[in-house]
């Protein structure tokens, strides 16, 4: 029996190896077992995991009936897969009728009286054991063992791969699903524009069908409405260049086969091999439906404040007559008159205040009002700043203090935005301040400045610090004001590629309103 030996082991590798799934060659390597061990029954067992079950991988056997079946889990306790891993060696059972293992009995009962059981290793880790059961009492013997030897560490690998391959399929199954059924477009495109993926639902949003993407280089850019053409792009290459690592949220137009406007929301990775990007990988996700809900509610914003306009300055208009009477009355008019006109003026000021803050947001979300950029002295905008907050400093009795280098750059930026953006960061600090000191600095980093508005005021917790740039947000809602003022500034700082934040070591303990802006202003909206 033993003569050919080398030949079948050699033989029975080539077959282990002939396939990614050791499942498809499982009977052919059973027939050339067959020629060197006699047996009536093979199965390959593998532990889970947990190491607290095994299963039975595959089985061959010469009859229809067994109550050990394949794909079915057992527990170890108890079993001669358990001596085989804890002792790393293998095991024969002479006699099933007198075995001390659980299966014993089983197999006994299914006329199976000797088995063995080899250790399969990988890697150093026992993962299972192939295991050979025969109707003759006491066959298996050392030469059985000496011959599996040569054989189990290519079996042991060939099921590791088989693992392997099943979960690799498992997930481009999975991928696969995802892609074919997102509502997201998903994509996958080199460096020069040649899409190696895209999803099926890229027909829902377009228009256009898939082959239209696969076969023409760089066609979903030239889907892009005209005036989003160029951001895209540039926003794109950025990417590609290694100059930004990712690319968030980025709205813009396609123009649908039928004619109309599709917004899209784009996110996008490089694609590295060998520390070279090669290209972008990413989704896009159809915004058209809340694009036009946020235009019903910028509408509906500019609808409510004009209408309201109209009236404020009626009655602003009707205290003006008030108090132009009170000025012509004797001195023996009751001062209650002109209380009462001064808590009207406030009002109607803080109306209009609220009005003109919502109207200012609107226009700034709305992405309606480009920047007009152009070279900005910080230093000449903090000046003017404070020279206009000066007198409501002095009536809280705060002292300002300003530290601005003369070596600091100027800035490309929106002059009147930059303006609005340190007035409302010094009228804020000087509204929660008493008897105090607001300090005003700035100072160069590598490509940007930092500008710092920090006052001995009432402070902030941890919690306000990262709401307070909320729309309508007011640590208290009586609070003076309309809560929108500090969400504008959060608007101006990012329409200018910067950052804004705020900082505060608790309450009673001041605040600090850090805000970065590039230099140089590259990439912005811009109106020229």
């Amino acid at each position: 029996m033993f003569v050919s030996k080398k030949e079948i082991i050699l033989n029975i590798n080539k077959i282990i190896f002939s396939s990614l799934d050791i499942r498809d060659v499982y009977q052919t390597m059973s027939k050339e077992f067959l020629k060197v061990i006699d047996f009536d029954r093979l199965s390959v067992t593998l532990i889970t995991e947990n190491n607290d079950l095994y299963e039975t991988f595959v089985l061959s056997k010469d009859y229809e009936h067994t109550q050990l079946k394949e794909g079915v889990l057992y527990p170890m306790e108890g079993s001669l897969m358990k001596r085989v891993v804890q002792f790393r060696e293998p095991v024969i059972v002479q006699d099933t009728s007198k075995g001390r293992f659980l299966t014993d009995i089983i197999l006994f009962g299914e006329n199976i009286h000797s088995r063995l059981g080899f250790p399969l290793e990988y890697k150093g880790r026992i993962i299972g054991s192939v295991n050979f059961g025969s109707k003759r009492k006491e066959y298996y013997s050392k030469k059985h063992i000496d011959f599996l030897s040569k054989i189990a560490p290519q079996l042991a690998m060939a099921i590791e791969n088989t693992r392997l391959f099943n979960k690799i399929k498992e997930a481009e199954e999975k991928y696969r699903t995802v892609i074919e059924t997102s509502p997201d477009i998903i994509f996958e495109c080199t460096k020069d524009g040649k899409f190696l993926l895209m999803s099926p639902s890229v027909e829902n949003v377009t228009g256009y069908s898939l082959h239209q993407f696969y076969d023409n280089q760089g066609y979903g850019l030239s889907l892009c409405h005209r005036e989003d053409q160029e951001q895209v792009q540039s926003e794109i290459l950025q990417v590609l260049q290694g100059t930004n690592k990712s690319l968030l949220n980025l709205e813009f137009r396609v123009t649908h086969k039928e004619g109309y406007t599709v917004w899209l929301s784009l996110e996008v990775l490089p694609i590295i091999k060998e520390n070279t990007i090669v290209g972008i990988e990413g989704f896009c996700r159809d915004i058209t439906e809340r694009k036009r809900l946020d235009e019903l509610k910028d509408n509906l914003i500019r609808d409510v404040t004009h209408e309201l306009k109209t009236p404020v300055a009626k009655i602003e208009m009707a205290i003006d007559m008030f108090q132009r009477s009170l000025l012509q009355e004797n001195k023996h008019t009751s001062g209650r008159a002109y209380q009462i006109n001064e808590i009207l003026r406030n009002n109607i000021d803080r109306l209009k205040n609220v009005i003109k803050n919502i109207l200012d947001i609107s226009k700034l979300e709305s992405g309606t009002e480009p920047l007009k950029l152009s070279d900005i002295s910080l230093a000449e905008l903090i000046e003017l700043a404070i020279n206009t907050m000066k007198d409501t400093a002095d009536k809280k009795k705060n002292t300002i203090v300003y530290e601005v280098s003369p070596e600091i750059p100027f800035i490309k930026a929106d002059r009147d935005k930059i303006l609005h953006l340190l007035t409302h960061l010094i009228h804020n600090a000087i509204k929660f301040t008493e008897q105090g000191t607001v300090r005003i600095s700035v100072k160069q980093l590598s490509h940007t400045v930092e500008i710092t508005v920090e006052d001995t005021g009432k402070g902030l917790n941890k919690e306000i610090c990262e709401r307070i740039f909320d729309k309508f947000y007011k640590e208290t809602p009586s609070a003076y004001g309309s809560g929108i003022g500090l969400a504008i500034c959060k608007n101006i700082v990012q329409m200018h590629k910067g950052k804004i934040w705020a900082e505060s070591e608790g309450k009673r303990k001041g605040s600090r309103f850090k805000v970065i802006l590039p230099i140089h202003g590259e990439h912005l909206l811009v109106n020229t």
